[in-house]
């Protein structure tokens, strides 16, 4: 009885979860998907230098940013990807996200000047699109 009691709550609260949020996905980055990403913005001498840097940058890339689906609202708090800075200090030429075409499995949050190594929770609306861009905090120990 306990067991049946249990399992009817679970079936009432589920759909109430994917109310809230929607569905959360990470980027699957292979190692050189990583390296050539951190190349873009950092250039060659830093991967090739900086092989920890380029880990931990890996780590942030698949395991602390993650993309939820959420419908725009109205009077939304989010800021946009867009009205953050590129990181253009070594390369001039860099590339933002497409805003028009965006596609999440090319796009790489790296080119932005955003506070990555944040011990805070940071939202980022991506324009034009139903994507919250989360970045999760670093834990110290």
């Amino acid at each position: 009885m306990k067991l049946l009691l249990r399992g009817s709550l679970a079936l009432f609260f589920i759909p109430f979860c994917f109310l809230s949020y929607g569905q959360t996905v990470t980027q699957q980055l292979t190692a050189e998907e990583i390296s050539n990403r951190v190349a873009y913005v950092h250039g060659n001498d830093f991967v090739l230098n900086y092989p920890h840097l380029v880990e931990a940058y890996g780590k942030l890339m698949t395991e602390r940013i993650e993309f939820q689906t959420i419908a725009q609202g109205q009077s939304e708090k989010y800021p946009l990807l867009s009205s953050i800075p590129l990181m253009a200090k070594v390369n001039p030429s860099i590339q933002g996200a497409d805003f028009q075409n965006f596609q999440l499995v090319s796009f790489n949050p790296m080119v932005y000047d955003l506070e990555f190594f944040s011990d805070r929770t940071q939202k980022i609306r991506i324009d034009n699109t139903s994507y919250i861009m989360v970045i999760k905090p670093i834990t110290r120990n």
